[in-house]
């Protein structure tokens, strides 16, 4: 058994879901209509812009949350946007679920 054959296998499992072929699906008809398309990468690269703030500082900057959540508002009107970012959050679900399962199937060497 090699094991990056096996992360292969696992990827190309992960492709396979509803969630993943559903979120492909979304994405490429958005990227269809370019004012739709910019929406959503100028909702995605704030929101970026938040995290990134969070990690360097531990804080959430007002302006950039409040302008988030402006975008947020309008971004979600869209349909297509809208269930993209639900489609997003499964697949957040399932990779978290990924994430549990290899860290409990390996704890003892994470644990102390």
């Amino acid at each position: 058994m090699n094991f990056y054959d096996k992360i292969h296998e696992l990827v190309r499992s992960f492709k396979e879901t509803e969630e993943y072929k559903e979120f492909i699906s979304l994405k490429n008809n958005i990227k269809k209509d370019e004012e739709t398309y910019k929406l959503l990468k100028d909702f995605k690269s704030c929101q970026q812009k938040q995290q990134l703030e969070f990690i360097n500082t531990g804080k959430t900057d007002d302006k950039i949350q409040q302008e988030l959540e402006n975008m947020y508002s309008i971004a979600i009107q869209n349909e297509n946007i809208r269930k993209l970012l639900e489609c997003e959050m499964k697949l957040n679900v399932l990779l978290a679920d990924v994430q549990k399962i290899i860290g409990d199937g390996i704890k003892e060497i994470i644990e102390y």
